[in-house]
């Protein structure tokens, strides 16, 4: 996040929100990375430590529209060229962290040393104690492990989209979804890793699909 936020000052832009959250109907659904502005323009930022892929460019995009800012990624590069093309016809704006020059080996340790820190307390708890799961729960992560796209997953649950977001909602509000959990792709590995610590079973067909 440190590299992201050097990079984007370097180009004009101003850092005003770092982890805003997206709330609809009282529930946080998702967070912005970081909220910045440039030229009296607002944009949603989203930050990838990777390559950017289709589901991300998508996450970017609808994140952006919900708090009525231009969208914006700044990544690796593209996971393939189809990320790429979507990103242009949906008007997502990426820059690539390769552009960065980093001209002080110690502050590069120091902003790896510190991502690796948050990492670790981000996750670790979940991992030494998984939260307890009522069977709505159990029934909206079997949904999400085994669908690729969101609107798949209220679909199969026979609920609207934006019950779904809600339902989601609360059980990040529970613990049940950990705050580092940004995009849809993040958010079904999370479910796949706790269905299984639970012993719960669940169809990966869409899942294992390459």
């Amino acid at each position: 996040m440190n590299a992201a936020k050097a990079i984007l000052r370097s180009r004009g832009f101003e850092i005003i929100g770092e982890r805003v959250p997206i709330r609809r109907s009282g529930f946080e659904i998702s967070d912005v990375d970081l909220m910045a502005s440039k030229e009296g323009e607002l944009y949603a930022v989203e930050v990838k430590s990777g390559r950017l892929d289709v589901g991300g460019v998508r996450q970017a995009y609808v994140n952006s529209l919900l708090v009525n800012a231009k969208p914006l990624v700044v990544c690796r590069g593209f996971a393939d060229p189809s990320a790429e093309i979507l990103a242009k016809e949906l008007g997502v704006e990426v820059i690539v962290l390769e552009d960065l020059f980093l001209s002080d080996p110690e502050e590069l340790r120091s902003i790896i040393r510190e991502e690796i820190r948050r990492g670790i307390m981000e996750v670790l708890p979940a991992v030494i104690n998984p939260p307890e799961l009522e069977p709505t729960d159990l029934d909206v992560l079997k949904a999400i492990a085994s669908t690729e796209e969101f609107r798949d997953a209220a679909e199969s649950l026979k609920i609207s989209e934006d019950d779904l977001g809600r339902e989601l909602g609360r059980m990040r509000l529970q613990g049940k979804i950990p705050r580092w959990v940004r995009d849809y792709s993040e958010l079904r590995e999370w479910a796949i890793s706790l269905l299984k610590s639970h012993g719960v079973t669940f169809s990966r067909r869409s899942v294992d699909k390459n």
